[in-house]
C-alpha cells in the first residue's frame, strides 16, 4: 500500500502539464494517473519479489557427501537453510524416518551442522543438543572435509549431473546419535592384571 501510494504522488508529480490552450477532462487526468500507477506498481511488486528470492536463496546451503574422500565427482545433497531447524521425511526405509537438521555461524565465518532425529508425532525439536555426533559438523564453505563439502545456495539442480539426489539421505548422520559417545566419556576402559589375568577362584 505504501509503495503504490508513492508511486501514484511520484507520478502525479512528474505528470507532464499540457500546453495552456489544450484542455484535459478530469476523468482523462484520473485514467492516465490510474493507469500509470498500475503499472509501476506491477513492477514494484516484481522487484520485491526478485529482493525476496535474492534473500532466501543466500540464507540457503547444500551439503554434499562424496562418494570418495577427496569431494570429486557425484554425490548426495541435503539442503539446509541458516539459522533454521529444518524438517525432512527420508525414503521408506531409510533412518530416521523424519531428519531434523539446521546450520549456524559461528564467530570465526564458518559453519555448524546440527542433525538430529525427529519424530512423525512431534516434528522437530528446537535444538540438537543430545546428539553428541561430531564427525559432520564444522564446515568452511567449499572445503573439502574428509569427503563432505559444504556449498552456498541450492547446487543440486536439474542441471547438475554430479548431484544424484536431494534431502534423500541423512547427509549429517544423524541415525549416529544414539551410538556416538559423549563428552568427555572415554570409548575404551583400560583393563588392569586382574582383568586380563583373573586370578583362580
Amino acid at each position: 500500500l505504501k509503495l503504490l501510494s508513492f508511486s501514484f504522488l511520484f507520478l502525479f508529480l512528474s505528470f507532464p502539464l499540457p500546453p495552456a490552450n489544450m484542455k484535459l477532462s478530469p476523468l482523462v487526468v484520473a485514467s492516465s494517473l490510474v493507469a500509470s500507477a498500475g503499472a509501476a506498481s506491477v513492477q514494484g511488486r516484481q522487484h520485491l519479489r526478485h529482493l525476496e528470492a535474492e534473500a532466501s536463496q543466500a540464507t540457503k546451503y547444500t551439503l554434499a557427501q562424496y562418494r570418495g574422500n577427496f569431494c570429486t565427482g557425484r554425490y548426495v545433497a541435503l539442503e539446509l537453510t541458516l539459522g533454521m531447524m529444518t524438517q525432512i521425511s527420508l525414503p521408506e526405509g531409510r533412518s530416521p524416518e523424519v531428519l531434523c537438521n539446521k546450520l549456524v555461524g559461528d564467530t570465526s565465518g564458518k559453519f555448524v551442522v546440527h542433525s538430529c532425529p525427529g519424530s512423525a508425532a512431534t516434528g522437530c525439536p528446537l535444538h540438537c543438543d543430545g546428539c553428541h555426533e561430531d564427525m559432520v559438523k564444522h564446515f568452511a564453505v567449499g572445503q573439502c572435509t574428509d569427503g563432505w563439502m559444504l556449498f552456498e545456495g541450492d547446487v543440486c539442480t536439474a542441471d547438475n549431473a554430479d548431484c544424484i539426489s536431494k534431502n534423500k539421505v541423512d547427509v549429517g548422520l544423524a541415525r549416529w546419535c544414539d551410538r556416538w559417545p559423549a563428552l568427555g566419556v572415554p570409548v575404551y576402559k583400560v583393563k588392569d592384571a586382574d582383568e586380563l589375568d583373573p586370578p583362580a577362584k
